[in-house]
Formats: structure tokens, C-alpha cells, sequence
């Protein structure tokens, strides 16, 4: 049985996806320009720098995931 790990860039966009009204705060927290993140969280960056992409990666590695659930809106009745 393998056990496969996540690409550390696709962990980066998948959190970048999860956190997109937060980049302002991720690039304050992460020391990563905000420009530069909403670049590679749009995909106009297909291949960034790997020290941009570790930078990332270890910043959101020391936050908790976000559920799918913490994503949705309530509903209003």
C-alpha cells in the first residue's frame, strides 16, 4: 500500500482556494506580496518559484485546515 503526498504546490493552491477572501492577511502573515499570491492562487503563475511556493506551504502548515462546512454561508430561512 502507498501512502501519496499531496504535491507541495497543490497543497499551496488548495489552501489559496480554501482562504481566497484572506490573501491580504496571508500575504501580511506569510511575508509573501499579495500581488505574488494572487497571481499563483489565480493561476496566472503556472511554475512559481519554488522559495515562493516553500514560503507558503510552511505558513499554511502552521494554520488549521478549513472544513468545507466553515465555507458554506448559512442559510436563511
Amino acid at each position: 500500500m502507498t501512502n501519496k503526498q499531496e504535491p507541495m504546490l497543490d497543497t499551496v493552491l488548495r489552501r489559496l482556494d480554501e482562504a481566497k477572501g484572506d490573501w491580504p492577511r496571508i500575504a501580511d502573515e506569510s511575508a509573501v506580496p499579495y500581488q505574488t499570491i494572487t497571481k499563483i492562487g489565480g493561476r496566472f503563475v503556472v511554475d512559481p518559484r519554488v522559495s515562493t511556493v516553500q514560503t507558503l506551504f510552511d505558513y499554511f502548515a502552521g494554520q488549521p485546515e478549513q472544513s468545507a462546512a466553515a465555507n458554506c454561508a448559512p442559510v436563511a430561512h
